[in-house]
């Protein structure tokens, strides 16, 4: 099991897919993900020791993808 996580003011909202089985689960990751890279969201894919890994195209096999609002400067 995967889950994309999209940070927000809320705190996050999930959701979890199989990236073995096509479903409607896994089509809603991919959607949201490129819907948001889109709009200049970052994507990155958490590791073990505590980073992580930027990605630019949806990966069905990460265990985790996290979206968060792109940083505005002032």
């Amino acid at each position: 099991m995967a889950v994309l996580r999209v940070l927000n003011a809320n705190g996050d909202d999930r959701v979890d897919f199989d990236p073995d089985v096509a479903d409607d689960r896994l089509a809603r990751a991919r959607a949201l993900f490129e819907a948001k890279v889109g709009k200049g969201w970052m994507a990155y894919a958490p590791d073990d020791a505590g980073g992580g890994t930027q990605i630019r195209r949806f990966d069905p096999r990460a265990k985790e993808i996290v979206l968060q609002p792109a940083i505005a400067g002032g």
